[in-house]
């Protein structure tokens, strides 16, 4: 974590279902921490989560459960630049997820997204990340 009073300058979210790994940069090259934040799984079923209400949504997918967006969101509060990294499309994407949550709720959060992009996780890599958060940090400064 940042020495308290420092702004951190972005952050790197990469995100499923699982979990989500939070990188945090203070403007140098490499990131300076990383916070993982998992979804609430009482029973240790790694492989799924647990979901209120389950037996009522016969045939549609389970409402996700907000408390792990909201853990996330609060994370993200001190970045002034934020980048989503994740994969699936519609309903399978945490990202899709988590930025339906932060325009709803967190609406401060999402004003500081400035990129999302889709990968495939289970073959990501550090610098794979860093290359993406790079993309993404000069398209935004060249179009201010």
């Amino acid at each position: 974590m940042p020495a308290k009073g420092s702004q951190i300058v972005r952050m790197v979210v990469v995100i499923d279902h699982h979990a989500a790994h939070i990188y945090h940069d203070l403007g140098d090259t490499r990131p300076q921490g990383e916070v993982t934040v998992k979804p609430y799984d009482p029973f240790g079923f790694h492989h799924h989560l647990i979901h209120r209400k389950e037996a009522h949504y016969k045939g549609d997918r389970v409402p996700e459960e907000y408390t792990y967006y909201e853990e996330i969101a609060t994370d993200l509060a001190n970045a002034e630049e934020i980048i989503l990294i994740g994969h699936g499309t519609g309903k399978s994407s945490a990202v899709g997820f988590l930025t339906e949550y932060l325009k709803a709720h967190r609406p401060e959060e999402f004003q500081r997204i400035v990129a999302t992009e889709t990968a495939d996780l289970s073959a990501l890599t550090e610098p794979q990340i860093e290359e993406i958060a790079k993309r993404h940090i000069g398209a935004a400064i060249n179009s201010a």
